[in-house]
Parts: C-alpha cells; sequence; structure tokens
C-alpha cells in the first residue's frame, strides 16, 4: 500500500485556501482533478454530485497552517534560502486575507475586483519573485 505524504503541495494547499474562503460548495468541473482526489484522500474535502467543500478537518489543516506561518520565520532549511521581499509580501497578503471579508470586492483603480483574485495576483507576484532569485543548483 502507498503511503501518501501528510505536507500539502503548493496546489493543494492553493486550493484548500480556495475552499476555506468560499462560502458554500464550488462545482468539482472547475477544479484540478488531481488535486481533487488527493485531498479528498486525506479527508480535507469532501466531493458529492458534482460539488465539492472544504471538511472540518481540511479547515482545521488550513487555519494550523496559516497560524505556524504566522507565528515567525523558520530559521535553517528551506526558510533561510526565501527572498525576504517575496517573505515580506506573503506575510502582507496573510494579514489582508484575514482582515477581508468573504466574497469581498475592493477597487483596483478605477474598477472593482474579487478581493480573492487580488490577493491570488500578489501571491502569484510574490512567487515569481521568489522564484527568479532561487538559487541554481549545478
Amino acid at each position: 500500500m502507498k503511503v501518501m505524504s501528510e505536507t500539502l503541495n503548493e496546489k493543494q494547499f492553493d486550493l484548500l485556501r480556495y475552499l476555506y474562503r468560499q462560502t458554500g460548495p464550488v462545482p468539482s468541473d472547475h477544479l484540478d482533478g488531481r488535486v481533487v482526489r488527493a485531498l479528498r484522500s486525506r479527508k480535507l474535502i469532501a466531493e458529492a454530485k458534482g460539488w465539492v467543500s472544504i471538511t472540518d478537518p481540511g479547515r482545521g489543516r488550513f487555519e494550523e497552517a496559516v497560524r505556524r506561518r504566522r507565528s515567525g520565520p523558520q530559521r535553517g532549511g528551506e526558510g533561510a534560502h526565501r527572498n525576504a521581499r517575496a517573505e515580506a509580501i506573503q506575510r502582507a497578503i496573510e494579514a489582508l486575507e484575514l482582515a477581508l471579508p468573504k466574497d469581498a470586492e475592493v477597487a483596483v483603480g478605477p474598477i472593482f475586483a474579487y478581493a480573492d483574485d487580488v490577493v491570488e495576483g500578489f501571491r502569484q507576484y510574490a512567487r515569481r519573485i521568489e522564484g527568479a532569485r532561487r538559487p541554481v543548483r549545478v
């Protein structure tokens, strides 16, 4: 029997975050099936009649991960190689995410956009600058 790792990859955590921020279930055909299967096998999400929602263990897992990240930077390991600018953006994103209500809209210049989309844009930007400065392994 294959044992699945307890750690979530970036896509799995992003889907868990997305489902956490929703006010109800979302259609499963809009989601990556591989990620859904991985989270469903860990009992972090539930799928019924084509709709996916986060379970109580999934909600707890997400909240625990957010609390752990907010407790402070980890020394050594992967955390030591992170870009300081990307790390500052990630901390600001987490604070912004906690402050914004679900289904909120924010003004971006002359237009309004869903807050979740704006936050996701910031998150992608932080990942891009972090990846640009990541050391190349030879």
